[in-house]
């Protein structure tokens, strides 16, 4: 029939009313010709000008549709996806007709419909779109939704984005020259253009929240928010998968053995599924910290040794150092303590002295031990050991992991006192005080020290440097 220039013209005469073509007003004539004779020829350009547009798969197009067919027929060629829900306003059905007509063997009936909404209430059209996409979530397929708004009126556009944005959903919209005189697109002139979904566009503020508390260590705040976050998105595989992370990281820090079981089986779910796209190294080291955090469930005694040692360096690097000074307390304290269990079957709750050898002895260089670390004689083995306690009857033993760290004279153990006065004066223990940038440091250095002394002796072949690098909570994903 001519070229696309020769077409236009022709419309353009159509339009003026200088020639007919079938029934009804020169406008409806004119935009007739346009559907019959330069619809497939516009639609081939538009695909050429939307060459270098990049597309994501489409499970679902919502269109928006006025009085005019052609955007809505046109997002659905350079879409191409398997669902159509086209949202129009009252008075709008010979359009509907209309693009039935030309969808008609291009998609299954079952997978196009379409609903009316009010036009000047946007909450209309939100409401519309969230029952959908929940209807696909329920459905179990994956919601890839894109929402077209070049159709319908602005409050309905409006209505659209304010979707798009609560539901982390992209746009898309048919851009084109527009003709002043048949004030419509110049037939040809149409490109697609994708807008991202607007969290990623414009920066969601609930999401960015989240990833700071996250990436600081604030595991309790940001698992609220990627909880929230989680149930309005409609793509939530990876802010799932960190809300489970978070949780996970929290009860860890809460020290709540307890709660790791199930959260454990979460994260390993997740990682099961592998939707994420994490790289392998982060993948394989939450891994590892999946299984020590089995064995931290299971009480596992030099696991929950490592434990008290690297909160107390997650701590300190958050800069909560009273915190960071009781759990390297604890560290100190519960080498003692796994020493006295693993070699000689003490109890520190209920000591049984003679599995030591010769109480009286014992007594006997115990208090000329504490006469030389604290002055003054004591003339009693204690009822409870504490921390000074069981380093003393360690010493007495020539205990090996003392021996290698060279903590065996009385002066050493005498310089383990400042340990146990910091800890004592801190807020959090007996006293009103609070732990200095430079104690917590000291603290570190001196608990790091025995942790590694004492896993040469019971883990030899245990990289501890790694094992630590490895087990520290992932910040950056």
């Amino acid at each position: 029939m001519g070229s696309l220039d020769e077409k236009h013209s022709r419309m353009r005469r159509i339009f003026r009313g200088e020639e007919e073509y079938g029934g009804g007003t020169a406008a409806e004539q004119a935009q007739a010709f346009r559907l019959a004779e330069i619809y497939d020829e516009a639609v081939e350009v538009a695909q050429a000008n939307s060459a270098d547009v990049e597309r994501p798969e489409v499970d679902l197009l919502i269109s928006l549709s006025g009085f005019s067919p052609e955007t809505t027929l046109l997002a659905f060629a350079l879409t191409r996806p398997t669902r159509i829900l086209i949202i129009t306003s009252e008075g709008t059905q010979k359009t509907i007709d209309t693009i039935w007509e030309k969808l008609a063997g291009k998609i299954k009936f079952s997978e196009a419909r379409h609903v009316t909404c009010d036009p000047v209430d946007p909450t209309s059209i939100y409401d519309i779109v969230l029952k959908e996409v929940r209807s696909l979530l329920a459905a179990g397929r994956p919601p890839r939704v894109i929402i077209d708004i070049t159709g319908g009126k602005k409050a309905m556009s409006a209505g659209a984005a304010l979707a798009a944005s609560q539901l982390d959903l992209p746009m898309c919209y048919i851009d084109s020259t527009f003709d002043p005189e048949m004030r419509q697109a110049l037939p040809g002139s149409e490109r697609l253009c994708v807008l991202p979904n607007p969290t990623a566009l414009f920066g969601d503020k609930d999401l960015t929240a989240a990833m700071a508390m996250f990436g600081s260590g604030v595991y309790s705040g940001a698992h609220a928010l990627f909880e929230k976050l989680s149930d309005s998105i409609a793509e939530p595989t990876q802010v799932r998968f960190l809300r489970d992370l978070a949780a996970l990281y929290e009860a860890w820090c809460n020290l709540d053995v307890d709660g790791l079981p199930e959260l454990i089986a979460r994260v390993r779910e997740h990682l099961r599924e592998n939707r994420m796209a994490l790289a392998v190294p982060v993948t394989q080291r939450i891994a590892k910290q999946l299984e020590f955090a089995e064995a931290l469930a299971g009480r596992d005694g030099p696991t929950m040794l490592l434990n008290f040692f690297l909160l107390g360096e997650h701590y300190r690097a958050q800069g909560r150092h009273d915190f960071a000074a009781l759990l390297y307390y604890r560290s100190i304290e519960k080498v003692f303590e796994e020493r006295l269990s693993s070699e000689f079957g003490l109890d520190p709750v209920d000591p049984d002295y003679t599995k030591l050898g010769d109480v009286e002895d014992l007594t006997t260089r115990y208090a000329a031990l504490t006469t030389e670390v604290y002055g003054a004689p004591t003339d009693t083995l204690p009822r409870k050991i504490a921390l000074m306690d069981a380093m003393l009857l360690l010493c007495l033993k020539d205990d090996a992991v003392l021996k290698r760290i060279g903590w065996t004279t009385p002066s050493s153990i005498s310089s383990m006192r400042g340990v146990v006065d910091t800890r004592n004066r801190s807020v959090l223990a007996h006293g009103t005080a609070s732990v200095s940038m430079d104690q917590s440091a000291q603290l570190s250095g001196r608990a790091g020290a025995l942790l590694r002394y004492f896993l040469q002796v019971h883990a030899p072949n245990q990289d501890i440097t790694e094992r630590i690098k490895t087990l520290r909570f992932v910040s950056e994903l």
